[in-house]
């Protein structure tokens, strides 16, 4: 499990990129004068990164965390928090337009829980996550709080964080309702989200988060 787990909340101010140990998309948020540095996964090395871009969220659902201030806020892993978790938040589960009978009909067919993840080659992620969150009003980070906030304070993890295989050095942080992401309200109100995973994660999970 992860030590912590929250969520930053702000306007978006701009974005660059880091290589370190793996490619991270790093966006900054200007929020009550405070600005806050997002390191979001967008590829690895060694392996194969997935994401996907989720447009039309349900704003309903996403209520308790819309009227959340700005700045960052710790939230209870569970499912009442407004905490993300890919395989079962309604959020990031539910169907999207004409895709609705065709993802049910799959998941039900093959036990699946995928909706559309992208294999990443170069930076594909990078650039669809910019391009989310330029045109943003409002962006919402999902992930671990920064341990040591200097100099800026921010959010890292931002990615699945269950799934791991067991023999991963990263399976000790697996657990439910604490996935990270990054999630826009659009000039016309809209929520739009972007999700990311490491094609080693499973989706399928039990209660601890790990792999099944």
């Amino acid at each position: 499990m992860l030590a912590d787990y929250g969520v930053t909340i702000g306007a978006y101010d701009h974005a660059d990129s880091h290589q370190g140990q793996w490619l991270h998309e790093i966006i900054y948020l200007r929020a009550g004068g405070v600005l806050y540095q997002c390191a979001v996964d967008v590829n690895e090395p060694n392996g194969i990164f997935q994401y996907m871009v989720l447009n039309s969220l349900d704003e309903g659902l996403f209520a308790p965390i819309a009227a959340l201030t700005d700045g960052y806020h710790q939230l209870p892993r569970n499912a009442s928090s407004g905490a993300i978790d890919y395989l079962r938040s309604p959020l990031v589960q539910q169907p999207e337009g004409c895709l609705a009978v065709i993802l049910t009909f799959m998941n039900g067919l093959f036990r699946t829980n995928e909706k559309v993840w992208k294999d990443v080659t170069g930076n594909e992620a990078g650039n669809a996550l910019v391009a989310l969150v330029q045109p943003s009003t409002r962006v919402y980070v999902f992930g671990a709080p920064y341990a040591n906030p200097n100099p800026y304070p921010g959010m890292h993890d931002i990615h699945m964080n269950q799934g791991d295989p067991i023999n991963s050095q990263f399976h000790s942080q697996d657990g439910i309702w604490q996935d990270g992401c990054v999630v826009v309200q659009t000039a016309d109100g809209k929520l739009a989200g972007y999700f990311g995973k490491f094609a080693t994660q499973s989706l399928h999970t039990d209660n601890n988060g790990f792999p099944i």
